[in-house]
């Protein structure tokens, strides 16, 4: 009889120690809802009930061949197949036992395989009719004593699906990896089966990972993506700065790259803007930690200084070259406003910077920042 993997069908229940000092057994093998023992005593009486069924299947195809024999592939038929036919002849043979015509067939092609001195006690009818696929007689007849080892159990028997794998077929049940994928290609077939496949598998970051260790899988899904998934993939890959500032710095190095990004304005001022921050951050690091910093600042107070006095000197000397100007000049109410009120902006800016250069204070007051607005 071909058996199943019971092993994972096992299981151990607990059972309480008596209260009255009998102690039993912690836990106790079933399989399904019965016990172990149970179980064997059930698998030994059924496989007597599989070796008399197996007989009888046997009996049934040997009937069927001497009512009609097989024949070879382009032989004669008799005389009785013109009126009846092999299959007429059976079918009527079938009907009075109660069986189908396929059964029958099935039965009768096993037992032709199998004569009576080739046939394996202790093996069931099924897997001598799954072996009766392997064509080469003596292939078969070898093939049926050579008994594997399930890899289930470690147990060296027939069933079903080792006869199936024996005669190149594929098993109902898949084993190895190999076998499994058979049938996960075999059920893909439609491609809506293998897509909700695929995503459902993909999800599972362990497979993930190991399926783009594949260079193959990662060219395929690569060709397969659109510009906008790339850039998704991209966005969500790179969430730290550091990573996109060195994908941004390899990518930017790809002239027609860019020549594309400085075509757009959102990201040239972008650039533009993270240059002048650079550069701002770039002197101040300069002026805390450079050993000549000192000597620097001193530098910069002299120049802030030159170019105070620079600005002073401009506006004596030019105001002075233009006021002379002005002799006999004839002014509108509009342009005498105007210039008084800049004057009296001037005005308020050499008060504010006599006020600096008095106390060291150079913030302003709102009355003046409104005056320098010309509000």
């Amino acid at each position: 009889m071909e058996q199943g993997a019971v092993g994972s069908l096992r299981r151990f229940v607990p059972r309480p120690a008596s209260d009255k000092g009998v102690v039993f057994p912690m836990s106790e093998e079933k399989v399904g809802q019965v016990s172990q023992r149970r179980y064997d005593e059930i698998i030994s009486g059924d496989r007597q009930l599989v070796a008399q069924i197996g007989r009888a299947m046997f009996t049934i195809g040997d009937h069927a061949l001497e009512i009609e024999p097989m024949r070879p592939v382009g032989g004669s038929a008799p005389t009785s197949d013109t009126l009846f036919g092999v299959k007429a002849s059976l079918q009527i043979y079938a009907d009075d036992i109660g069986l189908s015509l396929k059964t029958v067939l099935h039965y009768r092609f096993t037992s032709h395989r199998w004569p009576v001195g080739k046939r394996r006690d202790g093996v069931s009818h099924k897997v001598h009719a799954v072996l009766a696929n392997i064509p080469d007689d003596e292939e078969r007849f070898a093939a049926i004593d050579k008994v594997p080892v399930d890899e289930v159990t470690g147990v060296r028997r027939w069933t079903a699906d080792l006869a199936k794998k024996r005669a190149g077929h594929r098993p109902e049940r898949p084993g190895t990896v190999q076998e499994k994928v058979e049938r996960i290609h075999d059920l893909a077939l439609d491609e809506d089966v293998a897509v909700t496949a695929a995503r459902d598998v993909l999800r599972r970051p362990a497979v993930a990972a190991r399926l783009l260790q594949d260079i193959d899988v990662r060219r395929t899904l690569n060709d397969a993506q659109t510009p906008e998934h790339r850039v998704e993939a991209v966005h969500h890959v790179v969430t730290d700065d550091v990573a996109a500032a060195k994908l941004a710095s390899d990518v930017l190095r790809r002239p027609e790259v860019a020549a594309r990004v400085a075509a757009d304005d959102r990201a040239r001022l972008a650039v533009n803007r993270a240059q002048v921050e650079r550069s701002r951050q770039q002197a101040e690091a300069f002026r805390r930690e450079s050993p000549v910093a000192p000597a620097i600042r001193r530098i910069e107070r002299t120049e802030d200084f030159v170019d105070l006095l620079g600005s002073i000197h401009r506006f004596v000397r030019e105001a002075s070259q233009s006021v002379p100007k002005l002799r006999g000049r004839e002014w509108s109410g509009d342009e005498r406003e105007v210039v008084l009120n800049n004057i009296g902006r001037a005005r308020a800016v050499l008060d504010w910077l006599e006020t600096a250069v008095s106390t060291g204070r150079v913030d302003m007051d709102e009355e003046l920042a409104r005056m320098l607005r010309g509000e």
